[in-house]
């Protein structure tokens, strides 16, 4: 996918919502991305930093408008909130139009393609910036085929609980932690702010048609395999939530893990927030997702991320050594505390299932 150089200062745009739980793409870019932020843009946390407001400790001021933020030089504005079903918002439309007029090249994740957009089209057109709509799917995918079962690579997919759990962010954390171990693994980004951290590289899934998005996910992990002794695969939605189990379960079918690591909070009681649902016990999210992943070649859960997002650190702390009681897997907070504790579950597993398909071989 074509996307924005390495070096182009971002403006990220959060109006209304920076900090308030749909913010993931502006907090993900920002934590794990390679481009420099300029600014964050949201007049309702001005006078606010970073690092109070969301946690991450960046330099970056957040001001009120685009306007604003031009002062600091950004090249690209980057949309950085997670609007319901990915719906451009009537109110976006005059910001993303005075950017452009300003020099600004958009990145955009929505469902709605700025390109599709006559106004802001012809706004860019005038102007010479690009629109990157990068949830944007390939042409040609194939459908899944179970090839993804015979890479030699590790193959380990995040589950969750709930959505917007953490999945992707750890996913990044254990490539992290892998590569301090200079373990050869990489990333496969399944979601657009995934993509947008990889610099444009993966496929969102929940943009594919129904019978391609597991071969979506099969052809990911078929080319990370080629150099690859870990390939961490960004979970997306949850088995549990009535709306976006779909997608989960391509993801599970497609990419044919050989181990999932569970993505939970502990303070959240129900999934999608909707009140018919509420969050499962673990054991049984466990068993589900074992049993799904089953179906293609058996894999295990063999830790929990925990999302500690508000509790301190005591409470933190306590939360993980109660669901390892419990649960009888490694715990942690892997942006809290590091994934070391994942990566050792993980390379377990790996090494059990090397000598159990090295027994097979033999006999």
């Amino acid at each position: 996918m074509k996307y924005i150089s390495a070096d182009a200062r971002l403006a990220l745009y959060a109006e209304g919502e920076f900090g308030k739980g749909r913010s993931k793409t502006a907090e993900g870019v920002m934590r794990y991305g390679q481009n420099p932020i300029a600014a964050v843009i949201d007049s309702t946390a001005t006078g606010k930093t970073i690092k109070e407001t969301v946690g991450i400790d960046c330099p970056a001021p957040i001001v009120a408008s685009i306007k604003d933020s031009l002062a600091y030089k950004p090249n690209v504005l980057l949309l950085g909130t997670a609007p319901t079903g990915g719906r451009l918002p009537d109110s976006w439309r005059a910001d993303i139009i005075l950017a452009i007029e300003n020099g600004l090249d958009i990145v955009s994740g929505l469902h709605d393609f700025l390109e599709d957009d006559p106004e802001i089209k012809a706004a860019a057109s005038a102007h010479g910036k690009l629109l990157l709509d990068v949830r944007k799917a390939p042409e040609d995918l194939p459908i899944a085929s179970g090839l993804a079962k015979k890479v030699k690579g590790f193959t380990v997919l995040t589950v969750g609980s709930d959505v917007s759990i953490g999945k992707m962010t750890t996913s990044l954390e254990l490539l992290r932690s892998a590569e301090k171990r200079n373990l050869k693994a990489e990333f496969v980004a399944t979601g657009q702010t995934g993509i947008m951290v990889t610099g444009g590289r993966g496929i969102a899934v929940d943009r594919v048609i129904g019978d391609f998005m597991a071969g979506a996910a099969e052809q990911m992990v078929l080319a990370a395999d080629e150099n690859c002794e870990l390939i961490f695969v960004e979970g997306q939605g949850s088995l549990a939530h009535p709306g976006f189990s779909g997608v989960t379960l391509s993801l599970l079918h497609g990419s044919c893990p050989k181990a999932m690591i569970l993505c939970h909070q502990p303070s959240r009681k129900l999934i999608g927030r909707l009140p018919d649902f509420p969050v499962l016990d673990l054991n049984r999210m466990i068993a589900l997702n074992e049993t799904m992943a089953a179906l293609m070649q058996p894999a295990k859960v063999v830790g929990i991320a925990l999302n500690t997002n508000g509790l301190n650190e005591e409470e933190a702390r306590l939360a993980i050594l109660t669901i390892e009681k419990e649960i009888g897997l490694p715990c942690i907070d892997p942006v809290r505390f590091g994934g070391d504790v994942l990566i050792d579950a993980i390379l377990a597993a790996r090494k059990n299932y090397l000598a159990t398909t090295k027994q097979l071989v033999e006999h």
